[in-house]
């Protein structure tokens, strides 16, 4: 008699997908657009997707997803765009006040619907401070273009422009997210004509494609009669302090009557710009902080392994090395620590969120004085230590 014995099968526990690092697909899509410290020069850039682009796009959409079933925004975070024109949000958006002064405001899906169906655009403004993840992204774009970023958020289903041609004050980039969306960009940066330049470029964008678009530079956009969903991550360079400087020079140049940074005149040289350390070391004087707290942390000095720890300042902070101390300028405080803590900083000073853990395996530092720095960090908030 012969017996068979069935095989065994061993069930393997899907594989949870890795978590969204933003500051890594921020930085991925500046060098594919051709940098990954300045501002995209060179006019208008695009990025093809690349792999794994897939993941990044999902995990934003659903941040996306998440702000519009938000309760508690604020209904100037959204407009419904049709023709040029904004539809009342009397007809698509209910907001109240309830017990303890919370607000509540919820979308009308019938009418936004069959809006958006027709050709009109569904604007979310400020998507970052509605989701966590798109938080991190115009983190990592601030820190690693030095600029003060936001990003707006735009969802249609027609095949029509809610704005025709049109230009903005200042630097985009462009995400696509989610199905297809047709760019008319014009070739000559800085140009606000209402038409377009022959040769412009001319593209229909698909899911993980970026688009670099200079300030002035008109474009017409429109959907392909699909859902589509993009990102608009604007910034500006430098945060205005090249403002700053040029205003600085014009005022010695008033009172003194040279202008020691400007070639002489009738030399045939272009004025030369604010050397980027010298810009970087103002921006770090900036008072502007991160949204987050360390109150747990402060408080107790307890640091756990999941813990979330970030720069808090909005901008690098600016850091120069001595022969035993660091000086470590950010939000206009200097900070003066041990020189041993420098890769430590350098990790931190980065911009990106890291764990506890991820932190402990890049760092030079035994754990305990790991720890002693974050608390001290929290305690004199340059870090954000949350969870």
């Amino acid at each position: 008699m012969t017996t068979t014995t069935a095989p065994t099968t061993t069930a393997t526990a899907p594989t949870a997908p890795a978590p969204f690092d933003a500051f890594a697909h921020a930085q991925a899509l500046l060098t594919g657009l051709g940098t990954d410290e300045l501002p995209p020069a060179g006019g208008v850039r695009l990025h093809e997707p690349a792999e794994g682009t897939h993941a990044a796009c999902e995990a934003l959409l659903a941040g996306v997803w998440s702000a519009l079933a938000r309760p508690g925004a604020l209904a100037t975070n959204f407009r419904l765009v049709e023709s040029g024109r904004q539809i009342d949000r009397s007809r698509w958006m209910r907001s109240r006040v309830g017990d303890g002064e919370i607000l509540h405001t919820t979308l009308v899906p019938g009418y936004l619907h069959r809006a958006v169906e027709r050709g009109a655009t569904l604007v979310i403004s400020h998507l970052e401070a509605l989701d966590e993840r798109i938080m991190l992204l115009c983190e990592a774009f601030e820190y690693q273009l030095r600029a003060r970023a936001w990003v707006n958020c735009y969802i249609t289903a027609g095949a029509n422009s809610a704005f025709d041609v049109h230009s903005d004050d200042h630097d985009a980039l462009i995400l696509q997210l989610l199905g297809t969306k047709h760019w008319e960009v014009d070739s000559r940066v800085g140009a606000r004509a209402r038409d377009l330049a022959p040769g412009s470029l001319d593209r229909v964008l698909t899911p993980g494609t970026c688009l670099s678009v200079p300030r002035d530079t008109a474009h017409r956009v429109s959907g392909t009669g699909e859902l589509t969903v993009h990102l608009t991550i604007g910034y500006e360079p430098f945060a205005d302090v090249r403002e700053e400087i040029d205003a600085a020079r014009a005022l010695v140049a008033t009172t003194t009557g040279t202008t020691p940074t400007t070639p002489p005149a009738g030399s045939g040289e272009p004025a030369r710009p604010a050397p980027l350390d010298y810009l970087a070391s103002r921006l770090a004087l900036r008072p502007d902080r991160r949204p987050g707290a360390s109150l747990r942390s402060a408080l107790t000095g307890e640091i756990g392994a999941t813990t979330r720890i970030r720069w808090a300042s909005r901008f690098p902070p600016y850091v120069t090395t001595g022969d035993e101390h660091l000086t470590v300028t950010t939000m206009g405080r200097r900070i003066r620590l041990d020189r041993r803590l420098e890769r430590t900083v350098a990790l931190l000073a980065r911009g990106g969120a890291l764990t506890l853990d991820q932190l402990a395996a890049d760092s030079d530092l035994p754990d305990a004085e790991l720890r002693a720095l974050l608390a001290f960090g929290a305690r004199h908030d340059f870090l954000i230590c949350e969870g």
